[in-house]
């Protein structure tokens, strides 16, 4: 069949199966740091998520995520770009300032919205599971599709083709739909509400749309000059549609953390059990110690009643663990940046110090960092001077 004879959904749902093995690494990696970012298939909000044994890893992503954030977008009220003429002549006193006061009215616009907490969500994603799709509202709001909501295809030199989306739509007439909608992948599961598949493709510098239901009926169509969609991805890999993620790139030391967490507090919990041993051939009977109070008195010998624990054959295990422990707390630390310096807050962050830690994520990330950037700030960018061109 043709692929202009199928609908959206099913072109959706073939495009689907093919990332199986992508989705498997990506729910692995979230398993193991963060769960929510990306839960299980099938998964709703009545279900309990995974809880690892190691925080580190969570908290080593909430920290790399502020850290790449605070060089995106500094905390000091100065705007993270800049216009240039764009025939790359140097502009006039004049025109300089022009420039520099639309940038000022860019970056206002911009920051009275919600960029920030959703960049902060979209790091995450990038960091946990390798991509996100970032969408630009006509209001300048901004939200956030994790990686099972939307499929991305790419050509060889990685420029985004197509994208296909899901969206839901409260059915008519019904009042309490939210009652029974679920965070489920499964579409079906989502009662009271209808599957919207947004397709977007790019043809003739134009990003054309199209909306179906799931029966192919066309609910919508339209064109975008700036497209507001922005699919993120952590790292690129020749020929593939989707990235590959931070945690993916240190999965053993995750592992790793996770299996010598386990062993050493289950090491530690059966150290700390004990019980109360009576000598069967001596003296002291055993319901005179059980249901004796504390502290009052009882008939017995110090020979026949002793202490019985495991602490003392398992201390070199448990030693072995926490040594274990401790070493790959160190190696996912420094894996996660958490022991670099920090960005400075307030009024006085420079450029320089900006420029300092953009220079020291590069290094560490290779190269992942600058992706994101290119990636990420100049649609928004553009995007944003469109519609207040736009809006006049």
């Amino acid at each position: 069949m043709a692929m202009a004879e199928r609908t959206i959904a099913e072109r959706f749902r073939i495009l689907d199966g093919l990332r199986h093995s992508k989705l498997e690494r990506a729910r692995q990696c979230a398993m193991l740091t963060v769960p929510s970012l990306l839960p299980p298939e099938g998964w709703n909000e009545e279900m309990q998520l995974h809880s690892p044994y190691s925080s580190v890893s969570a908290r080593g992503v909430t920290s790399m995520a502020s850290r790449i954030l605070s060089a995106l977008l500094p905390l000091n009220d100065t705007p993270f770009f800049r216009f240039e003429l764009k025939n790359g002549i140097r502009p006039d006193l004049e025109t300089t300032e022009f420039l520099e006061n639309v940038s000022y009215q860019v970056y206002n616009k911009l920051s009275s919205k919600n960029l920030r907490e959703t960049l902060f969500t979209a790091l995450q994603h990038c960091i946990v599971v390798g991509d996100c799709l970032l969408i630009q509202e006509d209001n300048l709001n901004f939200r956030v599709l994790r990686l099972d909501q939307y499929v991305v295809r790419r050509n060889v030199d990685g420029d985004v083709q197509e994208i296909i989306h899901l969206e839901y739509l409260s059915k008519n007439n019904d009042e309490d739909a939210h009652v029974y909608y679920n965070t489920s992948i499964d579409d079906k599961s989502r009662k009271g509400y209808d599957t919207i598949y947004c397709r977007i493709t790019f043809d003739n510098d134009r990003w054309q749309v199209v909306k179906e239901d799931e029966d192919g009926n066309v609910v919508d169509t339209g064109e975008f000059i700036v497209s507001p969609y922005i699919p993120l991805r952590w790292s690129s890999v020749a020929g593939e549609n989707y990235g590959r993620s931070h945690c993916e790139d240190i999965i053993g030391d995750i592992q790793a953390l996770e299996s010598y967490t386990e062993a050493g507090m289950e090491g530690m919990a059966a150290g700390s059990a004990f019980w109360i041993g009576i000598d069967p051939a001596g003296l002291t009977e055993i319901d005179d110690v059980a249901l004796a109070q504390n502290g009052s008195f009882v008939p017995a010998r110090a020979n026949d009643v002793f202490t019985i624990t495991p602490s003392g054959q398992m201390n070199s295990q448990i030693q072995a663990a926490q040594s274990a422990i401790g070493m790959m707390r160190k190696e996912l630390g420094s894996a996660f940046l958490m022991d670099s310096a920090s960005m400075p807050t307030g009024d006085r962050v420079t450029a320089t110090a900006v420029r300092t830690i953009g220079r020291e994520l590069e290094q560490v990330l290779g190269g992942a960092f600058s992706a994101i950037a290119r990636q990420l700030m100049k649609p928004i960018v553009q995007r944003t001077v469109f519609l207040m061109l736009d809006a006049g």
